[in-house]
């Protein structure tokens, strides 16, 4: 038995933007909210630890201290929002960009540890600076991306 169905079908425009919702609901979703304060906070941290150790002057105790503790307040910021209980799965990364960040922000940690003895501390502040502009550059692309959902 066959039924006739009576509802006219969409048109091309009607079926382009039902998609597009249908992708921007997903999107909203699938896409792990973080707070707009989160990656600038985050950023700062990670600049205020590297002019730690840029600063020789300090006694090394508590330049060590310092630098364990701005170190640990990253580590609990970032468990925090990153792997606290969300009701969204399926994240979805580019592994292309995320691995090309990942490794800058590898060698912009690691160059300071290798050259401060031969260059001088000043390479703590540069080193610094970029990792928190570059951490600070994800965070207003993830928000973009996220918010126009």
């Amino acid at each position: 038995m066959e039924t006739h169905d009576s509802t006219p079908r969409p048109t091309r425009d009607e079926a382009r933007r039902a998609l597009e919702l249908a992708d921007a609901e997903e999107s909203a979703t699938v896409n792990r909210p973080v707070p707009a304060w989160y990656y600038p906070v985050l950023a700062a941290l990670v600049l205020v630890l590297f002019l730690v150790n840029a600063v020789a002057e300090s006694p090394g105790v508590l330049r060590g201290i310092l630098a364990l503790a701005v170190a640990l307040a990253v580590a609990v910021l970032v468990g925090r929002v990153s792997f606290g209980p969300s009701p969204y799965r399926g994240v979805r990364l580019p592994w292309g960009p995320t691995l090309a960040g990942g490794v800058v922000a590898a060698v912009l940690a690691i160059a300071p540890i290798l050259l401060a003895g031969t260059v001088g501390a000043w390479i703590w502040i540069v080193c610094g600076v970029l990792l928190a502009a570059l951490i600070a550059g994800v965070g207003i692309a993830y928000q973009r991306r996220t918010r126009r959902a």
